[in-house]
Formats: C-alpha cells, structure tokens, sequence
C-alpha cells in the first residue's frame, strides 16, 4: 500500500470570464487514490462544500480535473482538491480561482425620481477587475461637471468595484433625463442606466371653456396640463356664484385625473357662476385655471308667491294680493303672474279662468290684482303662479273667499196682504230664492202708503220686519194701501215686489164739514152742509137734527134722514119766535157718526139774501162737465151774479146758468180753470162764495237741461216752463238710446228736479227726450236732446313700449294702450311672417290688463302683428313690424319698406320656390317642356334647309314690294329685281316686311322722293344698305390701343324728320369694341330691336339681322342669340378715349364662347374726311365660322342690350348655305385692297368671302 502523492498539484489559476476552465488535479498512489473538488462557501478557505455536479451542468470533474465550462464571475474562490486512497491522511490542496471579467452592472436599468428643487444623488456600482473606469452620460452626451455646477460627480473604490456618484443640487425640470453610466477595464466595458424623473406640481389647466349648459348643470372642458412627470390623480372643479368669494362660497367637484370632460351639476338657474379647476398629482395641486363666467340657463321658477292674501272689494271684485317666490326659486327674471280663479262650488271642479299680470318692479315686493265681474257673494277660489320667458312654476296654495254682499236680486215671493181692521192690514210673503240673495237677509222693509197719493214717495212709510209676516197699524180708515215688500243684506235693499193694493175696513164717518142754517120763510129754515172730511166709509145717509132752545125747558131734538146724495133740507113749520139749532151726521155701514158743529137761526119775516152753498175747490179732468152749485135763499129773491177771475160772466155755447143759480159748464178745458164767484143780494142783505176750478189733463212735456256728462253718465235736470200749471205730475219717464241702440226707458219719480242715467257706454252719441205723467195719462214728450258720453278709441302706442321681443316669442304688453276714458273690452291679436298674405289668428278675445304673449315663432324671422283694441268708444287698429331674435340674442337689420308691388314678388317668390322645391311637380313639368322645345327646334331647322325660292318667286315677291310704293320693277339681265339700290338679298333670305307710306321704314324709292342724292352707277350698291358678311372679326386688338370718332348724321341724304333722326347719346358696350387702323370709322348700332309688325304682313322675318332701321332700332344680333357687337356713344366728333373702350379684353367678354363671327357695317354717304373702317390688319386671325346649328343651340343672353327675339332663327348667311365658310384661320386681309361695289354684289349674291381692301362704312344715322 502506498500513500497518495501529487503527481500533479493544483495552484491558483487566472481564467477569462466566459472562457472554460480546466485545473488539473493528480495523484497517485496504491489503491488508487480517488480525487474530489470543493468550494467554499465563503470569502475565506473553509466551509468547504461538495460540488454540485448534478444540477449545474457547467461543473465537471473530469479524471480528477476540474472543468468549469462558460465560467462566469460567480465561479470565482476557494477551491480543495483532495486526494485519498484509504492509506494515510490523503493530499489536499487549496487553490483560489480567479475570474477576470469586464466592469458589471447587477441592474442595467432603473429609475429614480426627485423632486424639483430639491437635490439628489445618482449612484452606479461596477464590480470587475480594477482599475475601473467610470464616464457618465446624459441623454447619451458627455456630462460635463464644469458646465453646470449644479453637478458633482464621485468616486469611491469598493473591494470588488467602483461606485460613482452623481449629485445634482436644486434640480430643475430639466434634469429630467437618462443618466449613463459606463465602466470600462481592461477586459471590457459595461453600462447602466439611470432615468431621472425630477417631479412637481403641474401646471395649471387650460382652455377651460362650457361645453353645454343647462339651467342646473354646467358641461365644461380643459385642456389638461402638463402633469409634472407625475400621473395626474384628479381635477378639482372650483365654483362660486359671482357674488360670492373664493374663501367663503366656494364648492368643487372631484374629477379623475384621466378626464377632460366634467359635468356640474345642482347649480341654481339663471345664476351666474365663477368657474377655475385646479389640477393634482401626487407631488401637489397646481394653481388654479383662469376663471370664467357662466350663467345658467333659465328654467321655469321652482317655487310659487308666498304670501298669497285675499279679500272682497264689493259685491263683484276680490283683490287678489301676493309677494314673489323666494329669490332662489325665480330661475331667472319673474315676467309676471297668471292668477287663476274659479267658483268654489261644492262637488264640481272646473278650471280656472287665468289673468296677467305684469311684473313691475317699482311694486317693491308685493303685487295685487282687482278681479271683476264676479258674482255677488260667491265662494271663490284663487291661485297665483309666476312665470318667466322659459314658462310657469307651480301654483300657490289655494285661497278661497266670498265676494261682498249685494243686494238680493229678486223680490220676496207670494206676497199677500189681509185687512184686518178699519186701521190694520196684515202682510205676508216668502222669502226670495236663495241663489238671488246674494247675502245673507237681515230683514225685510214694508213699504206702504195710500194708493191715491202713491206716486209721491213722500207720502210713503217703511216699517221693518224680521220675519215673513207683519200686522200694520195706524192706517187710515177706509182707505186703499199700496204696499211693496223687499229683502235686504249687509250688500243693501233688494229688489221692491210688485205693488199690492189693500183697503182697510169701514168705520163710522166723521162729522161732516160745514153746516149752514138759513132762514127761507117766517116758519121754515134752510140746513145744508158738506161732506165729511173723513167718510171712513160709503156714506149712505145723513140724520139732521133740530132742537128748539128753550131755556126754561130741555127739548129733546128732532131728526130726520136725508139720503145720501142730498147735501141739505128744508125744515118748515117752524116757531117765528123761537130759536132753533141744527147739526147733522153721516152714516156708513157701520153705524153714525160723530156730529157736525152745531148752527144756530130763528125763522123771520125779513130775510136777507144767503147762499147755501160752500166754497169749494173743483177738480175735474179735461172735457168734462161741471156744475158749481150757488143756491140762493132770500126774500124778495136775490139777484145772483157770477164773475170768473173778476170778470162778469157772459154766456156761452159752453157755459150757462141753471135755475137754481148754478153754473154749468160742458167740456171744460185748461183755459176754464180759475176763480168763479158767485154773489147774490136782496134789499135785506148779500152773500158770495167763491169756487175754485182746476182741470186736470196730462202733463205738459218739461225742459231737459243738461248738466253734466261722464264716461258712463249722463246728468240733467227738468223744468216746467209755466210755472203756474197746476197740472199735477206724478213723475216721468226718459226714454234714451245710443246712437245705433234700441230705445231704453227710465222711470224718474216723483218729485225730482235732477236724473242722472247711469251705466251707459262711454263715448257713445246719445238721444233722450222726457215725457210727464199723471192719473189722467201721459204728456207730450220733450224734444230730443243730442248728448255724448265722454271718451274715445283706444290709442295706439308705440312699439317700443308695448313689444318685447325675444328669439321664440313676443310679448305684448296691453297696458301700453290708452283706454281713452273708456274702459277697455278686449284686444283681438293676430300675426303673420312678413312675405305672407293670410293673417294667424291668436284670439279674438284677449282681455285687457297684464302681458301677452305670442309663442311658436321661429327665430330670426320678421313678422307682422295687428292688435285691434275695442272699448265702447269704437275700435283702434295697430300694425307693428318686428324680427324676432337670432338664437343667440342677437338682432336682425332694420326692416325695407316694402310697396305692395315688392309684397306681392315675395309672394311670387315664395310660390316659386314651392313649386321648384316640390319633385312631383318639376320633373313632369320640365320633361315635357323639354320635349316640346326640342320638338320646336327640329321643326324650326327642317323647315329653315326647305325654305328655297327661285328667282322667278323671289322677283314676283320682291315686285309685290315695290307695287306697294307705287313703283315699277325693273329687272336685271340676270332675271333679279333690282332698281338703283344695287343691293339684293340672297335668294333663300327671309325678307323683312315693306312698310306702307306711313312707314318710318325709308326705303330708297322714298329718299330719292326727297332728295336725296344716290350716289354709285345703277350697279352700284346702295349707300343706305346693311351688310351681314361672314368671317369678319368684329375688333382688332390693335384698334383698342386707338381712338374711335362717332360720326355726326351727314346731312342732305334723307328726310330730316323725327322718325329718322337718331339721338346722339348712344350707349357704350364695354363687351366689344371695333376695329381700326388709326382712321376713325363711322359705326352705327341701336339697341333692342323692337319692332312688331302690323297685321297684314305675313312674311316670317327669320333672324332679327332683317330688322329694318327705324323699326328694329338696328338690333344687331349674333347667329346664336348674343350680341358681340359694341355700341359706341358720343357727341359729334368727340374722341374715345383708351379707358372708354380699350379696357376691355376678349376674356372679360360674358358668353365669348358664343361669339359670332358676323359683324355688321352699316354705312352712309362718304364725308370730306374718307372716313373709312379698315378690316383688321393681317396679322389678325378671322374667328372660325359659325358651326352648324343644331336643335339645341339656341341661347339667349338675357344680359344682352340686343337682345334676340328670335333666338331659334338661324342667320341669313347660316340659311344660305350652313357650312359656308372654312376655317379662316391663317387668311389675312390687305387693309389697302378695297371691296368693290360689283364684288360686294357677287359676294352677297353668293354669300362668299372676297379678298377684298375692305368695306367702306357709311352713317345710316340720317336713313
């Protein structure tokens, strides 16, 4: 056995990291000595540990070798190999295995905040073989301590590496950067990195702005802030009303720091608020944002008036008496009130009626509302409820009260009355309906007095009666009563029952008046008497007594009955010597009465004359007889005289004496009525009684006075213009009428001097007249009186008080009226949008006071508003004009008044675009006039390539022509009609019609009559003719660079009349302008061609080109419809200037893509100057010509000064021959070379371009 030894020992070794390593171990021994590797578990030789070579892979022990493959860092330390073979201790060897490695990182990326303003510390520790070196970078650039102080950098050597550090004092936001740390040593380099985050505050928010709003909630946005380099936690919404301040009234609403958006809800309405937010992380809380202003929106008030008070005025008004809402339920500006009421009638619920009132703030802080025509003493119910622009918060709590007491409305029922006595009658009744009491009845007054005398109020007595039934005393005997029973309340007396009649009972009469005792004979004496004051019944007999006197001796009297109607008698055998007396009674059902004075006669021999009768007043109605006793006594027999009014009587048809001495008159009259005496005497003695007449008949008609007039009365007074009528009156009656009223009647009682009628119309005509009555009947009425209640119409204001206008509605407010002194009745308000006829009826019946309000109208939208105001005076009519706001509050620009011509555009505008925005209608519409117009145009075409005459029929036509003038036709050698014109149109031309002799059309024929010199040889071209050439171009771009002269009309060459004498003023066409080559050219065009032939002429005139002058005022029309030629104006010889036509290039031309190539000279005689209009020069290029027509090319220039008339006619040279001319383009034309008169013929005849010099224009101003 041998003991192990090393064969190979193990010693420390240096391995590269990542390099695999390999330290032999070797020994040998006998047995074989078995190898084994530890580590240790530490910094230091012991603790040795077992290798895991199991479960780390990259350890093997390989034929006693240790291998370590990819070692790395952590491999490194203490190793023991150990050698044993069971013989002695065994070998061990420790060796240490180094790593070298490049500088390494444990973290390669971290993070690090810091807070702003504060300082802080970046550290990076590399662990690796030393030296070490350390760089720091910054968002991968170098740092450099000495450019920011802020910076200090350190190092420390660490037993197994390098730590750096970074300090950075008072960071600032933009620290916030990546730090790099890099660690370079011999065996490499590593790096970390550090995110340094500096961290604040944020910044405030921004663009906070309102989203939406609404009446409780508020939609606001922000544009969020920087947030500090710090997640923003939340938003802090801060708001206080603008009144308020940021310390004491100041709410917020959290919002999450994700949102940008946020609501805030359960504000108050109409209420203006501060809003700022306020922005938080977790560092802090930013300053708040700039405030902005917000008003809510208005909501309709959330609480009703308070305080809500009621009472009865009288017996038809309660005032109706409140104060606001509470100012936070006003939701906005209070426009006014609607106070509802309705009768409060037990089990029947009907709605209330509603009336405005306005909101006035000079009120203070209580309003009030007299409601009216109500019915007396009624239960009623009232509510108020305030309202603003947006609409009506809730009701107050119901009030219920009573109107005032009235008067009952209808009398007490079944009203009996029963005599009782000769001074009682007793009077019943029931009480009135309990739904006319208007009240509760206190009582009821009997009014009584005697029928007689029943018109005289005066004569009336009133007793008061709790109950129903009432015993009245104290009357009159036998005498007939008339009573009214009435009720009364708190309100006043009611309405009198009809009049009810009683007669008390009979009693025993009074004694009668006057007793007269007159001696006829020596034994007989005459007793008469009147009759008694007091009958106390019908009389039916009276008892005389007689009783002698003797004073020695009672003698008991003697009587005797007289009947009734006899008011005396005669008493005979009588002592001569005694003395008697004499008294009488009277005699009713009942039994006698109480005597008379007594009278005292002896009979004697000597009898002096007496009358028998009394003096006595007489009433008698008209034309009735009466007799007036004057019974005589006498001896001898008294003579009797009568004398009315002092004056003897004397006898008439109508008056005479009657035997006994009574005076009879027949018929009496008015003129009757006075005094009559009646005297009679004898030689012993005379006696006179003096009667009173008077006749009664209807009254005289009294004198109406008027005193004074009100809006609702009228007051007068009455007078009897005789005052010694004694005619008795027992009150009047007026009868008056509105001017187209019925009649009306009053009754005026007794006794009364002034009337006023009440309750009329204001501002109303009135007639009345007056007419008297009395027992007999009714007098002759007054004359009519023409009177007027005060007031009139209503007056108009003006808009600005009574309008209040907002974007959806307008307010009207009805006090703004004048009611004229009358009272108003009710407002009619209609409405309608300005460009409509039809007016929008609101209601007819809108009552007066308060504010009204038209709704559903549409925003910026101008309407008109009628308001028609009655009162009894009439009616007033008002017309306003408004525009309701924008949307947005704003205004419209003042109205455009509009005549009735503007009026009815819009209504034809309105029609039209009705009609165009309506498919079911333009479709077909347009289809079919489509159709038609093509249908036209293609007819129009195949008949124009037809339209082909020969010479033959186009010299017969010519030849009617001239037959018309009175002229002959002579022809040419080629078979044409010609005369000296030298011009004839082209065989296919539609020929324009020939005027009769009173034409304004000169033909020719007609100028050479005048005078007229025609210049040329008879092939010579006409100086008066119109050319239409194609190919020329109608300006030069050279002549705009020059002047143009207007030529004056060249005298001598024709009549110079008004039908040929054009004006000088011309209207200039900028569109065009012609050319020249530096001399002025004569150039003639008239707008307009407006002739209308006369009746006899048939011929179609084809394009209005044909038009002859003087009937189409020279219209100068393209081929299509436009007119391309220039009209130039100005006084004889006056120069163009540039501006006048040289501004003008063809592309400002409208419609030059329809330009014709036709252009038209029209001249007249050559002057002393040669004035003539050379064609463009040649460089200049002819415009192509026409192109073909087809149906749908007619066009027409509605902005054309020449306008066509016949837009769907081709031209003549297009009718010729369609595609007559070529392509131009390239021709040039010699302005020195002249067109001759026998080249413009053939050119015209043939309808073909000749090279020519050019046209000599002429003036046709004088043709």
């Amino acid at each position: 056995n041998v003991p192990p030894r090393w064969t190979v020992e193990p010693t420390d070794k240096q391995f590269a990291q990542g390099s695999d390593a390999k330290v032999d171990c070797k020994a040998d021994g006998f047995p074989k000595p078995q190898i084994s590797w530890k580590k240790a578990a530490g910094s230091q030789p012991s603790n040795y540990r077992d290798l895991d070579t199991q479960i780390n892979s990259n350890v093997k022990i390989v034929e006693g070798a240790l291998v370590l493959k990819n070692i790395q860092k952590g491999s490194e330390g203490y190793y023991l190999c150990k050698a044993t073979n069971g013989i002695g201790r065994g070998l061990s060897a420790v060796i240490y295995i180094s790593v070298q490695a490049p500088p390494s990182f444990e973290i390669k990326n971290r993070t690090q905040t810091a807070l702003k303003g504060e300082s802080t510390v970046l550290q990076c520790e590399a662990k690796g073989e030393k030296p070490i070196g350390i760089l720091w970078n910054i968002n991968n650039k170098r740092l450099d301590g000495n450019r920011d102080p802020r910076y200090t950098v350190r190092e420390e050597i660490l037993s197994d590496g390098v730590l750096s550090t970074i300090s950075v004092r008072r960071t600032e936001r933009t620290d916030t950067a990546t730090f790099t740390c890099v660690a370079t040593n011999a065996f490499g380099s590593d790096n970390t990195s550090i995110n340094l985050i500096i961290q604040e505050v944020p910044e405030t928010p921004s663009e906070l702005k309102v989203l939406d709003k609404s009446g409780r909630n508020v939609k606001l946005s922000w544009q969020a802030p920087y947030n500090g380099n710090s997640n923003l936690t939340r938003y802090l919404i801060e708001y206080k009303p603008i009144k308020g301040t940021w310390q004491n009234d100041i709410d917020r609403v959290l919002v999450g720091g994700d949102q940008t958006i946020a609501g805030v809800f359960s504000l108050r309405p109409a209420t203006s608020y501060h809003f700022r937010i306020v922005a938080q992380n977790a560092i802090g809380s930013s300053g708040p944002s700039d405030t902005i202003t917000v008003e809510t929106s208005e909501e309709a008030p959330s609480g009703p008036p308070v305080d809500v008070r009621l009472s009865a005025v009288d017996q038809h008004t309660l005032l109706v008496s409140w104060k606001p809402p509470l100012k936070e339920h006003w939701n906005g500006d209070i426009l006014g009130y609607y106070v509802g009421y309705k009768k409060n009638t037990v089990g029947v619920d009907k709605p209330y009626m509603f009336e405005t009132v306005e909101f006035i703030k000079e009120r203070g802080t209580e309003h009030s509302l007299q409601i009216s025509n109500l019915v007396v003493f009624t239960k009623y119910a009232i509510v108020v409820q305030a309202f603003n622009k947006i609409g009506q918060g809730p009701m107050s709590e119901e009030v219920v009260e009573y109107t005032a007491e009235g008067a009952p409305s209808q009398p007490p029922e079944q009203v009996g009355l029963t005599t009782l006595s000769s001074q009682t009658i007793q009077v019943e009744w029931k009480a009135p309906p309990e739904d006319t009491a208007n009240g509760n009845i206190k009582g009821y007054k009997i009014v009584y007095g005697p029928s007689k005398l029943w018109y005289d109020v005066s004569t009336h007595d009133t007793k008061i009666s709790a109950d129903t039934a009432i015993e009245i005393h104290g009357l009159k005997k036998y005498t007939n009563y008339s009573m009214q029973v009435l009720a009364f309340t708190n309100g006043g007396d009611g309405v009198r029952s009809p009049v009810m009649t009683a007669t008390t009972e009979e009693d025993i009469p009074g004694p009668p008046q006057s007793v007269k005792a007159l001696a006829m004979t020596e034994e007989s004496i005459l007793v008469s008497w009147q009759y008694p004051e007091e009958p106390n019944g019908r009389i039916l007999e009276y008892t005389v007594y007689i009783r002698e006197i003797d004073r020695s001796r009672d003698i008991a009297p003697k009587s005797y009955k007289v009947n009734a109607v006899q008011m005396s008698y005669h008493v005979d055998k009588l002592n001569e010597n005694s003395r008697y007396e004499f008294w009488v009674t009277a005699h009713t059902s009942i039994g006698e009465g109480t005597p008379s004075t007594k009278a005292t006669i002896s009979p004697s021999s000597r009898i002096p004359a007496k009358i028998a009768s009394f003096d006595e007043t007489f009433t008698v109605p008209a034309n009735k007889d009466i007799k007036m006793p004057c019974i005589a006594v006498g001896s001898p027999a008294p003579d009797t005289e009568w004398k009315i009014n002092e004056k003897s009587f004397v006898k008439t048809d109508r008056m005479r004496l009657l035997p006994d001495g009574s005076l009879h008159i027949t018929n009496v009259t008015k003129e009757d009525m006075g005094k009559y005496k009646c005297m009679v005497n004898n030689k012993f003695g005379q006696d006179m009684i003096t009667h009173n007449l008077i006749v009664n008949g209807p009254p005289e008609p009294p004198m109406v006075i008027l005193t004074s007039q009100t809006t609702d009365t009228i007051t007068f007074k009455l007078k009897h213009e005789d005052k010694d009528d004694q005619t008795p009156v027992h009150g009047y009656t007026v009868h008056y009428k509105p001017e187209f009223g019925d009649w009306e009647e009053e009754e005026i009682g007794f006794g009364t001097d002034e009337f006023t009628l009440q309750n009329l119309w204001c501002g109303q005509r009135y007639q009345l007249y007056v007419v008297a009555y009395n027992s007999i009947g009714i007098g002759e009425r007054s004359p009519v009186v023409n009177t007027r209640t005060k007031g009139v119409e209503p007056t108009v204001p003006d808009a600005r008080s009574f309008l209040e206008v907002s974007a959806g509605s307008v307010t009207l407010s009805l006090n703004a009226w004048q009611d004229g002194g009358c009272p108003m009745i009710y407002f009619m308000v209609e409405y309608k949008p300005r460009a409509q006829r039809d007016w929008t009826l609101v209601s007819n019946n809108v009552k007066p006071g308060g504010n009204f309000v038209v709704l559903d109208l549409n925003p910026a939208t101008w309407y008109n508003l009628k308001v028609t105001a009655h009162n009894n005076a009439g009616f007033s009519i008002a017309e306003y004009e408004f525009a309701t706001l924008t949307p947005t509050g704003g205004t419209l620009a003042p109205a455009r008044e509009l005549g009735e011509g503007e009026e009815i555009n819009n209504y034809a505008k309105a029609s039209i675009m009705y009609f165009l925005t309506n498919l079911n209608l333009v479709v077909p519409v347009v289809s079919a006039l489509t159709v038609i117009v093509i249908a036209i145009i293609v007819i129009c075409v195949l008949r124009g390539r037809q339209n082909s005459i020969s010479k033959e029929e186009y010299a017969q036509f010519y030849g009617a022509m001239n037959t018309m003038n009175g002229r002959m036709v002579t022809m040419r050698k080629d078979g044409l009609p010609y005369e000296d014109m030298g011009y004839v149109p082209p065989p296919n031309r539609k020929l324009p019609p020939v005027p009769g002799a009173n034409s304004n059309y000169n033909t020719i024929d007609r100028i050479k009559k005048a005078g007229g010199s025609i210049p040329g040889q008879e092939e010579d071209i006409s100086p008066y003719a119109t050319f239409h050439l194609l190919g020329m171009r109608e300006e030069a771009k050279q002549a705009m660079m020059n002047g143009h002269q207007t030529m004056p009309p060249t005298p001598g060459n024709g009549p110079m009349t008004p039908q040929h004498t054009r004006q000088n003023a011309q209207t200039m066409n900028p569109r065009r302008s012609m050319p020249n080559q530096g001399q002025p050219m004569q150039v003639y065009d008239a707008p307009n061609c407006d002739y209308e032939p006369p009746k006899n002429f048939q011929q179609n005139f084809g394009n209005p080109y044909d038009c002859p002058e003087g009937f189409y005022n020279g219209s100068i029309m393209s081929s299509v419809g436009y007119s391309q030629v220039a009209d130039y104006s100005g006084m004889p010889g006056q120069k163009m200037t540039q501006s006048m036509h040289g501004q003008f290039p063809p592309p400002a031309q409208p419609h030059a893509e329809f330009s014709t190539d036709t252009v038209i000279y029209k001249g007249g005689p050559p002057t002393m100057n040669n004035l003539r209009g050379p064609l463009p020069p040649g460089e200049e290029e002819f415009p192509p010509p026409p192109p073909i027509r087809s149906a749908d090319t007619s066009l027409n220039d509605s902005n054309s000064t020449t306008q066509s008339n016949v837009t769907s006619e081709c031209s003549e040279a297009e009718c010729d021959r369609e595609p007559l001319v070529k392509d131009s383009r390239g021709s040039s034309v010699d302005p020195s070379k002249e067109l001759t008169t026998e080249e413009m013929r053939k050119l015209i005849e043939r309808n073909e371009i000749v090279q020519t010099n050019g046209l000599k224009p002429y003036n046709t101003v004088n043709v």
